[in-house]
């Protein structure tokens, strides 16, 4: 919290950070991440600088938090989650102030992925990152819940899956008086939509969708943070107050970076406009 009394969090999203050094183990890209970048370039030091750009605009508009929402990597694999960790530490923003939440790529590579990496390379990030459900992040103005909503399946799909502990756990914390006066602020990779058809919703929604949502009418101070769209989403709820707020994709950048900026002040959690750095 600054001298004002304010709270800022900085919001991005969907890096789809490559590993610089595919051939390591293999001829070259697999087919796997060929066929997830179809329509981005293979350009491992071009997302990288993405990134970097977009962790520097963070740092500069005075970011007291930093929230990265899924699809940190293109497939979740070692190389991957090693190259992250280094941009991440070269930063200059310090581990403690940044959360981590896993999107369905992250999770490609192998059904322990993501605890691998936040027992590994991303090990110093795990304290402020999703783990267990039911986590809490304190902020000087808001509460973090840090989410998981991912599973190992097929390159082929892109669901994500909030799980009944986790639904339990916020409402838990949704319902508890000594959070009723601050933002309670739930960061996952999926929006908690249903896609408009039953197979589209299979092979690209959020399992237990129906749940969060019907969680964010009934709780007003409950907020939900995304990616996965790669599209900046205000989705209001209730009175009028944008509740569902989705972050563009970093690896989508062109000449600017691009960060969702919101501010915690008396209370409130206010969204600014998408801020090019």
């Amino acid at each position: 919290m600054d001298a004002a009394g304010r709270t800022r969090i900085v919001h991005l999203s969907d890096a789809h950070v490559l590993d610089p050094r595919p051939s390591r183990t293999r001829s070259g890209w697999s087919m796997q991440v060929r066929f997830l970048s179809i329509g981005r370039p293979l350009d491992a030091a071009g997302r990288r600088k993405k990134l970097i750009r977009s962790l520097d605009a963070a740092r500069r508009l005075g970011a007291n938090h930093l929230v990265l929402s899924g699809d940190l990597t293109e497939i979740g694999t070692a190389g991957e989650y090693e190259t992250l960790a280094e941009i991440l530490h070269d930063s200059g923003i310090a581990p403690e102030q940044m959360t981590l939440v896993p999107g369905n790529h992250d999770m490609y590579s192998s059904a322990d992925a993501w605890r691998w990496a936040l027992g590994g390379p991303l090990s110093a990030f795990a304290r402020t990152s999703a783990t267990e459900p039911g986590k809490m992040v304190e902020l000087g103005g808001a509460t973090l819940l840090p989410l998981d909503a991912t599973f190992h399946q097929p390159v082929t799909r892109s669901a994500g899956c909030i799980s009944v502990e986790a639904l339990e756990a916020i409402q838990a914390r949704a319902s508890d008086p000594a959070f009723a006066d601050r933002p309670l602020v739930a960061i996952q990779h999926h929006p908690p939509f249903v896609r408009k058809t039953h197979a589209w919703d299979w092979i690209d929604g959020l399992i237990g969708a129906r749940s969060l949502m019907s969680l964010l009418e009934r709780f007003r101070h409950l907020f939900v943070l995304h990616g996965h769209l790669h599209a900046m989403v205000n989705r209001a709820l209730g009175c009028g107050v944008a509740r569902i707020l989705g972050a563009t994709a970093v690896v989508d950048d062109k000449d600017e970076p691009r960060v969702r900026v919101y501010d915690v002040i008396e209370g409130r959690l206010a969204a600014a406009s998408l801020v090019a750095g």
